[in-house]
């Protein structure tokens, strides 16, 4: 099954129409057309013809909550009464026969390998990875999303191509994992490789941008990227087990990720895409503080952006997670904070969506997270992510600046933007579960994505597991703007959207 999913995808996945990353001046009353983000500029007003340039940890953030239930056993009672001794005996073996059995059960929940390392077992590559402990896994992503738009789902994300087959990520994770089980310090190591039309949000600045524009100086649709690379090193004795870590990580914030398998729906929330930053480099520490509370402190080099490019600046980001002790109950709170201002100076090209599009300067915005979640029962669970963020410094009315017309063009302005997005999880039985997401955000001044105004969108789906190592996700999705025309290239106010995604893990 593995191999035929492979080959379909490799015979029906295609290059995506070519995209100029050049920005043009819309005309009055419709904006650029293409993989550019649609602009409500006034045409009365002048815009930059610079080239132009996401986050569960956007970072990994909790997939599905799945409840664990153990099958109540029925007594059984002997026909005739046994003799005492023999009647000791049977006990005793019935109670090591029990202790084998939770053994092997215990030993089973303990391998969460992927089904290639488990495939390996026996060969000599098998043995010698194990006696490294070396794992390798990751998995294949395609999806099809039908549209209501002709042009492009911008700003509906991660799947922004309508009517078309995809291979969203080819992902591959090589770790040597640390042992948080053991009393003794650990080290270990993960490096992530992904390709596919996904590259176009993870991409940081300064890191492999040349492979955005072809020798035609048109976007390519697919490409490569490498989301994580980091070295850690776990110490159980500080607090209730500490892990450093020095590399680039996902961001620690936030209820969805930029992994197909450990987000909840296809489409992403605005408040994933467009309020958060994805990726970062710098030193990061993970705390135990004890059985409920988590502390995630990171000095980091900005917000997406490579090591040593010109763009970087130093700042502070940082996660505090607490979880009750049935597990049933959690909350966080989280932040990117640092100077904040927009950085005219360091303009961003190739285009890519991940920044989003920066002819205007460098995106530093301060960014404030609360995401908290509550399983009401077995079957089912709700969470509520809020963000805010903001940045000052920004031009107006200039493309990849934010939207003033009572400002004269290159005045400089604070942009501002939030989100709430409310989830229901309702889980039918171990292999469905249904999915629905309502949000609002608001783009104060259309810095984000563009266009002013208040998007609505809800979101219903199944995410259904036949077997361990496939997802299916089919959904449904409508989202609107009463104030402006921000989809299918600055043309609808609303834009419903039917997506099916298939996850092979290995």
């Amino acid at each position: 099954m593995f191999d035929a999913f492979c080959l379909g995808l490799a015979l029906t996945v295609g290059q995506g129409a070519p995209v100029n990353p050049a920005p043009v001046a819309p005309e009055a009353g419709r904006a650029v057309v293409g993989d550019e983000l649609p602009r409500r500029i006034p045409a009365a007003l002048p815009s930059v013809t610079v080239p132009p340039a996401p986050t569960p940890f956007p970072g990994k953030v909790p997939g599905v909550p799945v409840s664990q239930n153990k099958d109540a056993g029925t007594p059984v009672t002997p026909a005739q009464p046994m003799p005492e001794e023999k009647k000791n005996g049977d006990e005793k073996k019935n109670g090591e026969d029990e202790k084998k059995d939770e053994e092997k059960k215990d030993e089973e929940k303990k391998d969460d390998r992927g089904c290639f390392m488990k495939m390996l077992d026996g060969t000599e590559i098998g043995c010698c990875l194990k006696q490294k402990n070396i794992s390798i896994s990751g998995w294949i992503e395609g999806s099809y999303t039908c549209s209501q738009a002709d042009i492009t789902n911008m700003p509906v994300v991660w799947n922004d191509r309508p009517n078309q087959l995809i291979l969203n990520q080819w992902w591959l994770r090589i770790a040597q994992p640390i042992d948080t089980e053991s009393k003794c310090p650990s080290y270990g190591w993960q490096v992530d490789f992904m390709f596919g039309t996904d590259y176009r949000y993870t991409l940081q600045r300064g890191f492999w941008n040349e492979q955005l524009q072809n020798s035609q100086g048109k976007q390519n649709f697919y490409g490569f990227d490498m989301p994580q690379a980091y070295l850690s090193y776990y110490d159980p004795n500080i607090f209730e087990g500490t892990e450093f870590r020095i590399g680039k990580h996902f961001c620690p914030f936030g209820y969805e990720s930029i992994e197909g398998p450990t987000t909840p729906l296809k489409s992403r929330s605005y408040a994933f895409n467009w309020c958060p930053p994805f990726t970062h480099w710098g030193f990061m520490v993970l705390a135990n503080l004890d059985k409920s509370w988590v502390a995630n402190l990171m000095l980091i080099n900005g917000n997406d952006v490579m090591i040593g490019d010109p763009a970087e600046e130093w700042r502070f980001m940082g996660k505090l997670a607490w979880t009750s002790e049935d597990k049933k109950t959690s909350f966080a709170i989280g932040t990117s904070f640092g100077r904040g201002k927009f950085n005219t100076g360091e303009p961003f090209a190739p285009t890519t969506i991940s920044l989003p599009f920066e002819p205007a300067g460098r995106n530093n915005m301060n960014v404030f997270d609360f995401v908290g979640s509550q399983e009401l029962d077995d079957k089912l669970t709700v969470a509520i992510e809020m963000i805010y963020g903001y940045q000052y410094g920004v031009p107006a009315n200039v493309v990849g600046g934010l939207i003033d017309t009572s400002k004269a063009p290159g005045q400089t302005g604070v942009a501002h933007w939030g989100s709430i997005a409310k989830y229901f999880l309702y889980k039918f039985d171990d292999k469905t579960t249904g999915i629905v997401r309502l949000e609002a955000f608001d783009d104060f001044e259309g810095q984000r994505t563009g266009f002013e105004g208040v998007y609505w969108a809800a979101t219903a789906g199944i995410q259904y597991r036949p077997m361990d190592c496939l997802i299916v996700r089919p959904e449904i999705r409508y989202d609107y703007n009463d104030y402006s025309r921000p989809f299918d290239a600055g043309r609808r106010h609303g834009l419903c959207t039917a997506t099916i995604d298939m996850i092979m893990k290995y």
